[in-house]
């Protein structure tokens, strides 16, 4: 089962609900998960920077947090938020589309759900073949590049 809340707090030309739903059924299936329930919220810089200063002592704002509620036998339940502002700017220094940046944002946050992490190199990597492998599954036609894309770009 896969239970998506998507909530938009900025305004945004793409809202892009479809691909989530895709990428959220994609981690389930490649996971072997029974489910995702999650609140996912696309918001500003100063909220994400707020937010991640308050639950992650991170003082700057960040391009997505996530949040696991629940993990039971499959069932994962959670909040993501991601940031427009972010996935603007960095889109831009990628060069490919906003809505390609925000998409990634959320298959990074629905991946954590599903217990992959980025903290040391090697699960770094594994994350990174997860995303690459989902925009793919998606279709999404800048992810033949999206692995020099962190070459290109600086946060």
């Amino acid at each position: 089962m896969i239970d998506l809340d998507i909530e938009y707090h900025v305004p945004t030309e793409n809202e892009d609900r479809a691909r989530f739903h895709q990428a959220a059924e994609w981690i389930v299936k490649r996971f072997q998960l029974k489910g995702i329930t999650a609140s996912i919220s696309i918001v500003d810089d100063p909220t994400i920077h707020r937010l991640n200063r308050e639950h992650l002592d991170h003082d700057w704002p960040t391009d997505v947090i996530s949040f696991v509620f629940d993990d039971e036998d499959g069932q994962i339940d959670g909040e993501i938020i991601a940031s427009i502002d972010t996935a603007a700017r960095l889109a831009q220094q990628a060069a490919w589309p906003t809505a390609d940046e925000l998409l990634l944002y959320i298959i990074h946050g629905l991946l954590h759900l599903a217990g992959l992490d980025d903290i040391n190199p090697e699960d770094r990597d594994n994350m990174r073949k997860a995303e690459r492998d989902c925009l793919l599954a998606l279709a999404v036609p800048t992810a033949q590049n999206y692995l020099d894309r962190w070459d290109s770009i600086s946060y």
